[in-house]
C-alpha cells in the first residue's frame, strides 16, 4: 500500500536535494519486467473476475510476492533495494503462515476504518505471525488512510532511498556503508574521546535523576523539582556562551580533562548539600555543573576534525550521538536506582567516580598540534559569531534548529497529556513515548553514520523538518495505539539524522578555529528556544488541547522547514576574511 506513495515522496525529496530523476527512469534493472507481472497477478487474484479454488488463490498470491522478491534480489546491487526485498520477505512468510492471507488488527481496521470484504487478502481472523501482520494504521482523517505492516513499512522506506540515491549520482548510490560506522573507532584518540564522552554524561544524567528523587523525597515539592529543572536549564545558556568565547582559544584535551576535574569537585560540593539537607545549596551546585558541561558540550564536536578524515565525519558523530543517548539511558536508570537502593549520598559518590574516570581516559585523547588556537587567539573574542552570522548556509541551519526546537519543545510538554488520552496505558505512556523517540534516534544516529553526506546535505535539514512536520500531524490525529509509538519512533529518526547531518555540515564548512565558536553559540540560541518552548507551554495547553498545540507545531515546523531549504539552496554570501595567522593547514 505503501508503493505509490512512497514514489511520491521520493521523486519530491530527490528533487528537493538536487537530484536528477530521469536517472531514475535510465537505471537498469534487471528482470524488469517481474515487477509488473507480480502486480498484475495480484490485481486479478483479487478483482473477483475469476473463480477460483482457494488453493489457487493461495499459491498465486505467494507467487507474486516471490517474484517481486526475486526481482528485489535481482537488483540488490542498488543497495537501497535491499530494504524492499526484505519487507516483501516478511510480508511473505506472514502471508504464507496464514494460507495465503495477511493477519489484520481489528484495531488498526477501526483506526483506519476498513471493513473486510469476502475478496479481501487480509483477514481478521488469522492468528499466526500476527506482529507482522497489518498492526499498524494511518488514521481515517488523512489521505489515503490505510492499515500496514512492518513489511509495508520496509518496502516503502527502501523505495524513497532507492529513487533519492539513484537520481543523486552514482557516488549517492556508492555512499552507504556499514563498515564506515566502525572505521572511527579504530582511531585510539577518537576512541577515547567518545568512551570519555559517554562516562561524562552517564554521570550527568546520574546527577540530575538522583538530584530530582532525593529533592522530591525531602521536600515533597514539585517546585522545587521544577527548580532542579530549571537550574538544568538555564545556567547552559550561560555556559554555551563562554564556551563560545573561550575554547577554541585554549588546548582542547587540557580543558576536557579540566571540565571533569571541576564537576567532580562541585559533585564533592553536593554531596555535602546532600549530607545536610541544604536545597537551595544543592541547586546552586547542580546550575554550577551544568555550566561546566556546555563547554564540553561546545569542545567534543570541535575536536572530531583534529581527530578524523573528513570521510569519517559522518561516522565519528553518530559514534558520540549514540554514545550520548546510551549513556542518558544508562545514566538517568542507574541514578533512580541509587537513589531509590541506597540513598542520595551514594549515588553522587559514584557519579563523582564518573567524573574522575570521564578525566582519565580524556587523557588518552591525542590532538594533533597546530596553529588553530593561535588562530582563534588571534581573532576578536566575538569573531565565532560574526563569523556564524555572515555565513548564509550556517545561520539558516542554526534558526532552523532553534525553532525547530521551540515546536519540539511544545510537543514534548504536550506529550504526557496526549498520550494518557490516546494509548490508554497510565503514567507509563510518557516514559514508553520516549524510549521510542530514544530508539528512533539511535536509528537515525547510526544510518546517516553509514553514510558520506555529499554537497547537497544542508537541504536535508530542511526535507527532515518538513517530515517531522508530516509525522507530529499524523500523531495529532492518530488514534491507534502501536501507530502511534510507531510515529515517535520515526521523530526520533528524523531528529536523530538531523543532529549528524547538521554537526557534519558545521565540520565541514566553518574554519577549525571557530569550530568551538560555532558550536558554542548554536548550543546556546537552541538551549534558549527550548526555555521559552517549555514556559510557554502551559498557556499553550491551557489554551488548545494536545493534538492542537501538536498540529499548530507541525503547521510551524512546515513553514521552518519550507523556508530552511529555500535559503540553503541560495547562492551564499561571500565568507568573512579570516584574522590574520587563522588561514590553517589540514591536520
Amino acid at each position: 500500500m505503501f508503493l505509490l506513495p512512497s514514489i511520491v515522496i521520493g521523486a519530491t525529496l530527490a528533487f528537493a536535494l538536487g537530484g536528477n530523476l530521469r536517472r531514475v527512469l535510465d537505471f537498469p534493472l534487471r528482470l524488469a519486467w517481474i515487477a509488473p507481472l507480480a502486480l498484475v497477478l495480484q490485481v486479478v487474484i483479487f478483482s473477483g473476475r475469476l473463480t477460483l479454488s482457494h488453493g489457487e488463490t493461495v499459491s498465486l498470491h505467494l507467487l507474486s510476492y516471490a517474484l517481486l522478491v526475486g526481482f528485489a534480489l535481482a537488483n540488490a546491487r542498488a543497495r537501497a533495494l535491499l530494504p524492499v526485498a526484505a519487507g516483501l520477505l516478511l510480508n511473505t512468510v506472514a502471508i504464507a503462515a496464514n494460507g495465503g492471507v495477511m493477519p489484520l488488527s481489528h484495531r488498526a481496521a477501526s483506526a483506519a476504518g476498513i471493513a473486510v470484504g469476502g475478496n479481501a487478502n487480509v483477514s481478521l481472523g488469522a492468528t499466526h505471525l500476527r506482529a507482522l501482520g497489518d498492526v499498524f494504521a494511518l488514521p481515517v482523517r488523512v489521505p489515503l488512510a490505510n492499515v500496514f505492516s512492518i513489511g509495508d513499512l520496509l518496502i516503502g522506506f527502501g523505495m524513497i532511498g532507492f529513487i533519492t540515491a539513484v537520481s543523486l549520482g552514482p557516488r549517492a548510490e556508492r555512499s552507504f556503508s556499514p563498515r564506515r560506522l566502525a572505521v572511527p573507532l579504530g582511531v585510539r584518540s577518537f576512541r577515547s574521546l567518545a568512551c570519555a564522552r559517554f562516562v561524562s554524561q552517564a554521570g550527568d544524567w546520574l546527577t540530575m535523576t538522583a538530584v530530582v528523587g532525593w529533592m522530591f523525597a525531602t521536600t515533597h515539592s514539585t517546585t522545587r523539582v521544577a527548580a532542579v529543572l530549571l537550574v538544568r536549564m538555564v545556567p547552559p545558556v550561560l555556559g554555551g556562551g563562554t564556551a563560545a568565547i573561550i575554547v577554541d582559544r585554549l588546548p582542547k584535551r587540557p580543558l576536557l580533562i579540566a571540565v571533569e576535574v571541576a564537576r567532580g569537585i562541585v559533585m564533592v560540593l553536593a554531596l555535602a548539600a546532600a549530607a545536610t539537607g541544604r536545597t537551595v545549596e544543592m541547586l546552586i551546585v547542580l546550575a554550577a555543573s551544568g555550566l561546566l558541561a556546555q563547554l564540553s558540550t561546545a569542545a567534543v564536536p570541535a575536536l572530531v576534525p583534529r581527530l578524523l578524515d573528513e570521510d569519517l565525519y559522518e561516522a565519528g558523530n553518530a559514534l558520540l550521538g549514540v554514545a550520548e543517548n546510551a549513556a542518558a539511558a544508562l545514566g538517568a536508570a542507574g541514578g533512580g536506582a541509587l537513589v531509590a537502593l541506597l540513598g542520595i549520598r551514594p549515588a553522587l559518590t559514584v557519579d563523582i567516580a564518573s567524573f574522575v574516570v570521564a578525566a582519565l581516559v580524556y587523557i588518552g585523547v591525542r590532538v594533533p598540534p597546530g596553529a588553530v588556537e593561535q588562530a582563534a587567539r588571534a581573532a576578536s573574542r566575538l569573531y565565532g559569531l560574526r563569523y556564524l552570522v555572515t555565513r548564509r548556509r550556517l545561520r539558516v541551519l542554526v534558526a532552523a534548529f532553534g525553532a525547530a526546537t521551540l515546536a519540539t519543545g511544545l510537543v514534548n510538554a504536550t506529550l504526557p497529556r496526549l498520550l494518557e488520552m490516546r494509548t490508554h496505558v497510565g503514567a507509563a505512556g510518557y516514559g514508553y513515548g520516549l524510549a521510542a523517540i530514544t530508539l528512533g534516534l539511535a536509528i537515525g544516529e547510526t544510518t546517516v553514520g553509514t553514510l558520506r553526506l555529499g554537497s547537497g546535505a544542508s537541504r536535508w535539514v530542511g526535507c527532515g523538518l518538513m517530515a517531522m512536520s508530516a509525522f507530529l500531524a499524523l500523531l495529532a490525529l492518530d488514534r491507534d495505539m502501536a501507530t502511534i509509538f510507531l510515529v515517535l519512533a520515526g521523530i526520533g529518526i528524523i531528529d536523530g539524522t538531523t543532529d549528524i547531518v547538521f554537526e557534519t555540515i558545521v565540520q565541514r564548512e566553518a574554519e577549525e578555529h571557530v569550530l568551538g565558536s560555532v558550536f558554542g553559540f548554536a548550543g546556546a540560541f537552541v538551549r534558549t528556544t527550548m526555555i521559552f518552548s517549555v514556559a510557554v507551554a502551559p498557556t499553550v495547553n491551557h489554551l488548545l488541547p494536545p493534538d492542537g498545540v501538536v498540529l499548530g507545531a507541525a503547521a510551524f515546523l512546515l513553514l521552518v522547514g519550507f523556508v530552511s531549504l529555500v535559503s540553503v539552496m541560495r547562492v551564499p554570501v561571500p565568507r568573512l576574511p579570516a584574522p590574520e595567522g587563522a588561514q590553517l593547514a589540514k591536520y
